[in-house]
């Protein structure tokens, strides 16, 4: 009955006041259901269109797509409204709607209840109009996880000084490339990842990429990669049309630190598609390299910085924390420092067997130690199989046949001299298409160089360019490389006590090259069997130089090219060192000796090194040695007699070394004979290299012959002129007043570099000022 009023009073209003029948409309049933059920169906075209959006924001996310913005803001603004019209449905149902005991409707409630449905219906109607997207999501690049911090790093201060000149060098506008070398397994990877991190925290650059290159080039695969840390999409499938988005791409950044990380070899930076120097000077390229030559010369990179070994605090500190701070102030201790210096500073090495011995027993860090003492060519690779694949593959891109083989006989030999490696190599015939010692020498000194631009090498202690020095863990790769592809075999005194490889037959016949180092004891057999062998290498303990060499030692190594005995007591040459037809090196350095007259068979002979032995005479037999090429007899202290017409006899004879502290004795009669003269030195055609201390000033010829030389170091005297490793064309000299120089000598002045002379007369003085 009260619904039938309430209507005939709508419909009165409706007649009468037509702008209040809107309001009083709220108050009839129907329109309050229809309200209520308007609001009802938009909420679930609203949940079903939000329900649509999360399935499509759930694949974007899969896909590692970032949302747009108005996207979440849209979801958000649809769950209030959604959660808000729930919300008035739960309350509607519980609503009071009728009064009076329920006679009556509560019109009052119902009206509100009413606008309020209408209300939220237009709520959600906005919402879902609102629902025009574009897109969902956009693509990013992903952050590098290389950029990520790492536990694992450690500032060094042997690095952090490279590191922060590394970033000096970055924030200067006149660089635009530079670069990092050094060993394998030194640590350059993790200098360069550190120095991305910290440019990027510092923003010191909008935008920093990693990409390694690895050996084997692939210019796809590095677009790639940049494309994909810069968030790029390639559309073309040619190199060229990937290179050109590329461009654009990094053009686009106004300030970008690009690092190509292990650099082999010449990458054409414009075929990849990286501006850099006046294509882009907000570009900037960082390179990481084991060879300085990659990096100067193929790359045209400058300034580059190169990173050395940890040194020994540091290599300790990265062992302990890589097998445990357990080690320290533990029974482990003394053997695991002695494991660690074992490493000599070089990280991968470091890191390798440090975690490899992390919770190991005593025994077998012991173990452990003792193999790194004594590494066996065979199993060097076990020991330490992460350093030894990096070290091999620098050895493996080293270019040419000849380079890795003077690679290798550095190694298993510690050869650690310019001279050393020249007499070796000459011998074992590895410079081809050289046959001149001058020729050779600048050889050796170029491979010597590329072996160090490549970190194959490093320089010696004393920072001479005529010594050089192989880090030891090289030294084992290239030891175990050898006797692998060479059948090189390498033995210390331990390892040669009770050696079953003298024994072994089969083995015995198969070595190339044999090294023994620090001998002690007379542990050689009377014979070996060695068809094959090229090299032998064989040094004394050095305090205990009583090692000799049975008197048939030679006699089945019939091809042997190079003999190297050092420290060893020789009185009597054996006599089957004669029958070595094929010998080209010969050389018995710091060894006891008295009678060498055996050398004279060996005819082919052309490099003899005596130096440092205690000879006292130089048998003329040496005469015979037409082919000899060098000859060494600087440091023997002892040697008071060189017959005439010796020196004179060796045609062929380039290089003559006999200071310092040698051979003084020049025309002075000994036990009735004469010795040779310095006239003799004329009749060498091919003299090219010349070192001489001359005591008595008297015995210098007439009429110099330095002209003709193209670099000598001649010092006569009554004083010591302390030696030096650079070679310059030096002529030193101290007169006395019995001598006019002008009338005694004539010099040909231009030709020398250093020239000094003291004692003067005074009638030289203008002479020799016209001259200069």
């Amino acid at each position: 009955m009260a619904e039938i009023i309430l209507t005939i009073v709508v419909e009165v209003v409706k007649c009468l006041a037509p702008p209040a029948y809107h309001q009083i409309s709220y108050l009839r049933e129907s329109k309050y259901m229809s309200n209520l059920q308007n609001l009802k169906t938009e909420v679930d075209d609203l949940k079903s269109e939000r329900v649509r959006t999360e399935h499509q924001v759930d694949e974007a996310k899969r896909k590692g797509e970032e949302i747009e913005e108005n996207v979440e803001n849209w979801l958000a603004r649809a769950n209030n409204v959604i959660e808000a019209a729930d919300n008035f449905t739960k309350d509607e149902a519980t609503a009071n709607k009728r009064c009076f005991r329920g006679l009556c409707p509560n019109l009052k409630t119902r009206r509100r209840l009413s606008k309020e449905a209408e209300r939220q219906k237009e709520a959600v109607v906005n919402v879902r109009d609102a629902r025009r997207f574009d897109r969902i999501s956009y693509c990013t690049a992903p952050e590098d996880i290389r950029l990520i911090s790492n536990k694992d790093y450690e500032p060094f201060e042997s690095r952090m000084f490279t590191l922060r000149n590394i970033l000096s060098a970055l924030e200067d506008p006149d660089v635009d490339m530079l670069g990092i070398y050094g060993m394998g397994g030194i640590g350059k990877t993790m200098l360069a990842e550190e120095i991305a991190r910290k440019v990027k925290s510092d923003k010191l650059f909008d935008q920093v990429v990693f990409v390694e290159v690895s050996q084997n080039q692939d210019i796809r695969k590095i677009q790639g990669e940049i494309a994909d840390k810069l968030g790029l999409k390639f559309h073309e499938e040619s190199e060229s049309g990937r290179a050109n988005s590329l461009f654009k791409r990094i053009k686009a950044e106004k300030k970008i630190l690009i690092i190509l990380d292990n650099i082999w070899e010449n990458l054409n930076l414009r075929v990849v598609g990286i501006p850099h120097g006046d294509g882009h000077k907000g570009c900037k390229v960082l390179l990481t390299a084991r060879s300085l030559d990659v990096l100067s010369g193929k790359m045209d990179s400058r300034p580059n910085f190169s990173i050395g070994v940890l040194n020994e605090e540091e290599a300790w500190n990265l062992f302990k924390k890589m097998a445990g701070d357990y080690i320290e102030g533990s029974e482990f201790q003394s053997v695991a420092r002695d494991v660690a210096k074992e490493c000599a500073g070089l990280p991968v090495s470091v890191v390798t067997i440090a975690r490899a011995l992390r919770n190991k027993r005593l025994f077998e860090w012991k173990d452990t130690l003792k193999q790194l003492r004594r590494p066996s060519s065979t199993n060097f690779e076990d020991i330490q199989p992460t350093a030894y694949k990096a070290i091999e593959l620098s050895y493996n891109k080293l270019e040419g046949e000849e380079l890795k083989n003077i690679f290798l006989l550095i190694g298993y030999t510690a050869i650690a001299s310019i001279d050393d490696l020249l007499m070796c190599g000459m011998g074992l015939g590895l410079f081809q298409g050289v046959n001149k010692m001058e020729e050779a020498r600048a050889r050796v000194r170029t491979l010597v160089h590329k072996l160090k631009a490549s970190c194959m090498l490093l320089d010696h202690i004393s920072k001479s360019e005529e010594f050089f020095s192989m880090h030891d863990v090289v030294r084992d790769v290239a030891t175990s490389i050898a006797f692998r592809e060479q059948n090189a075999l390498t033995a210390t005194n331990e390892q040669v006590g009770g050696f079953r490889e003298w024994s072994d037959e089969s083995a015995v016949k198969l070595y190339t090259s044999i090294v023994l180092h620090d001998i002690k004891t007379n542990v050689l057999p009377e014979v070996v069997e060695c068809p094959q062998l090229k090299l032998l290498f064989i040094r004394a303990d050095k305090e205990s130089s009583s090692l000799t060499i049975p008197n048939n030692f030679f006699k089945r190594m019939m091809q042997v090219r190079v003999v190297n005995l050092t420290y060893m007591n020789l009185l009597s040459l054996p006599s089957t060192l004669g029958i070595l037809s094929n010998l080209r090196a010969l050389s018995l350095c710091y060894c006891k000796l008295l009678d060498i007259s055996v050398i004279g068979d060996l005819k082919k002979l052309e490099i003899l090194c005596l130096r440092g032995s205690d000879i006292k005479q130089l048998p003329i037999e040496v005469g015979q040695l037409t082919w000899l090429t060098l000859l060494d007899l600087r440091e023997c202290r002892k040697l008071e007699v060189i017959p005439p017409n010796v020196l004179s006899n060796l045609s062929h004879l380039e290089e003559l070394y006999m200071g310092p502290i040698s051979f003084q004795k020049w025309e002075v009669e000994v036990e009735g004979v004469k010795n040779a003269s310095l006239e003799e030195l004329k009749h060498l055609p091919n003299l090219t290299s010349l070192e001489l201390d001359i005591h008595d000033v008297n015995t210098l010829p007439r009429g110099l012959f330095l002209e003709k030389l193209e670099k000598y170091r001649i010092r006569s005297g009554d004083w010591y002129w302390e030696s030096t490793n650079i070679w310059r064309r030096e002529f030193r000299l101290r007169l006395n007043n019995k001598i006019c120089l002008k009338d005694w000598l004539i010099l040909q002045l231009q030709g020398i570099e250093d020239l000094e002379l003291h004692e003067l007369q005074e009638q030289d003085v203008n002479y020799f000022a016209n001259e200069l």
